[in-house]
């Protein structure tokens, strides 16, 4: 059997040595297109900011081997054909045209079975200047050896980064924390990371990022790029210029399905290319995988584009599996994403807030401030986090989370609880493993669940973080830190009126507080304002909230 793999990428790779060790005597083939290949494209950004040393690390095995084609040949049985681009697919005649790098010979292969893995491109925008040499996309291992030879030599003191997703965010911290460069961070959307945090979470982060040193400018859009003698200037849509040594493109990718519309192979409304759950396109003698295919998502089976390299690998042996006569299957995806901005660590998983209203779901949601090990431990750091669910029948739609800690833990629990459609009565039956150092004795799904449910049969409100700055007029904050907590972590309150009385006093000292106004409760992680609440609740009161997830949810007040 002929098996042609056209890209060299995790997906393409680990599908070429899935087959050869199922079926040895295949002929194997992977045609690559760039000079690097089998690399870690997520370790860039590391490789970069000096974490990692060399950029060989992201292409060698753990214990060090390089992963060229003699390593391929030699351990894999797959033989790597460097310096080929595919530029055509004969599916009648069952070949593959490609050019040779760099003399443009063409070179014919026959196949039996066909695999594009040709990953993603990035996301130019059509602006004037955007193919300047000193605009950088920053999505190949050449990109960032560049940058780091500059940086090394002292050639770049000043960047532009276009665009706050993960990979803008993570070059901040690369641009940053070794080599001290000063940073321009444009986002054309309101907040950082949109489609990955909601406003609540994306303010936390922002609020990190400015702490670093971070020149932030949300809802700015690029105008045009222009030359200067020194460097480049980037001029906004307001005309305000921002001179820069480089400007990095991370403003996002898209499928690179190009080869497989020009070959007749159904590409979908999302422009990535259409599969079955086996991961075969309309041809089945051709298969699919990596960041140039969609996928239906498992809360609603909407098609998507899911770029991560841990789908990537999974596709790769599924589409191994099922070349070589098997019945593997792949998907739905629930999009779990992960990334290290600075000194915290954020999470998300499912739809977003934005993404739930857009589907047209009545949304719940339970945001809560908790430790990711016990609070006594002396690495206890505190997760800021949220759940979205459906009112209708308590399903669990989302879920997000910031911490300078350990989160990955949850998010993994929260990615596989909304892909079996778990439900806010199923998050009770999380079973986790527990010790001081490592874990609370309450998942953090189980306190957000329970929260959720509390604020139900209590009658307390949620006030969410971001509606804490638009309550009603007359709402009275009733602070129930003590006095060190309050002045360590001041709340702009804006023209509310406050009254501060530590929880442990208020039983005693409720006739202070009026009972004609809506009231909310404020402490520094959220368990303390429930106690108040629940005081008010019994008491009488019946306008009674609490800031959910407490003061810790509020971004630092900048004195």
């Amino acid at each position: 059997m002929d098996v042609i793999i056209i890209g060299g990428s995790t997906a393409g790779l680990k599908a070429a040595c899935r087959i050869s060790r199922l079926q040895p005597d295949a002929k194997v083939r992977v045609l690559v297109m760039e000079k690097y290949f089998a690399y870690s494209a997520c370790g860039l950004p590391h490789f970069l900011s000096g974490d990692v040393n060399t950029i060989e690390a992201l292409v060698s095995t753990p214990n060090g081997t390089i992963k060229d084609e003699k390593y391929f040949r030699d351990v894999k049985g797959v033989e790597i054909l460097p310096g080929r681009k595919a530029i055509s697919i004969d599916r009648s005649a069952r070949l593959v045209q490609c050019k040779v790098i760099p003399d443009g010979k063409e070179e014919t292969y026959p196949y039996d079975r066909l695999v594009i893995a040709t990953g993603s491109k990035p996301v130019l925008p059509a602006i004037p200047g955007v193919d300047d040499p000193g605009v950088i996309s920053f999505t190949q291992p050449d990109d960032a050896i560049k940058l780091r030879s500059e940086l090394e030599t002292g050639q770049i003191g000043k960047v532009t980064i276009i665009g706050a997703g993960i990979i803008g965010l993570e070059l901040c911290e690369a641009f940053s924390a070794l080599w001290g460069v000063d940073i321009n961070l444009i986002e054309l959307q309101n907040q950082v990371l949109a489609g990955v945090l909601d406003e609540d979470l994306a303010r936390m982060v922002e609020a990190e990022i400015e702490a670093q040193g971070i020149h932030l400018q949300l809802g700015c859009g690029c105008r045009e790029i222009v030359p200067e003698a020194d460097g480049l200037c980037m001029f906004d849509n307001s005309g305000e210029m921002i001179p820069s040594d480089r400007i990095i493109l991370a403003s996002g990718v898209h499928p690179n399905s190009d080869l497989a519309r020009a070959g007749g192979l159904g590409v979908g409304i999302t422009g990535g290319i259409e599969v079955s759950d086996k991961l075969q396109t309309s041809d089945p003698d051709i298969y699919a995988a990596g960041d140039c295919v969609e996928l239906p998502n498992a809360i609603d089976g909407q098609v998507g584009i899911y770029q991560s390299g841990s789908l990537a690998s999974r596709m790769g042996r599924v589409v191994g599996d099922n070349i070589c006569n098997g019945d593997s299957r792949f998907g739905p995806v629930v999009d779990a994403k992960v990334a290290k901005v600075f000194d915290i660590t954020i999470g998300s998983v499912g739809l977003t807030k934005t993404e739930c209203l857009e589907k047209g779901y009545e949304i719940g949601e339970s945001w809560g401030t908790f430790h990711d090990r016990l609070h006594y431990y002396p690495e206890a750091s505190p997760i800021n986090a949220k759940i979205i669910y459906d009112r209708s029948n308590s399903k669990l739609l989302g879920f997000q989370a910031v911490s300078s800690g350990w989160l990955v833990h949850t998010l993994n629990i929260a990615a596989q609880a909304i892909r079996t459609g778990s439900t806010l009565e199923d998050l009770h039956e999380i079973e986790h493993s527990y010790a001081p150092p490592f874990a609370l004795t309450f998942e953090t799904l189980h306190s957000l669940a329970y929260i959720a449910e509390n604020s139900r049969t209590a009658g307390v409100k949620l006030i969410s973080p971001v509606g804490f700055n638009n309550l009603p007029e007359d709402a009275l904050i009733l602070d129930v830190r003590i006095p060190s907590e309050i002045e360590g972590r001041p709340l702009d309150i804006g023209n509310y009126k406050m009254l501060a009385v530590s929880v442990e006093e208020l039983r005693a000292r409720l006739s202070e507080v009026p009972s004609n106004c809506p009231i909310v409760a404020v402490c520094q992680m959220g368990g303390r304002g429930w106690d108040a609440a629940l005081m008010l609740r019994r008491a009488g009161f019946s306008d009674v909230g609490i800031l959910a997830g407490g003061a810790l949810f509020q971004p630092l007040t900048k004195k």
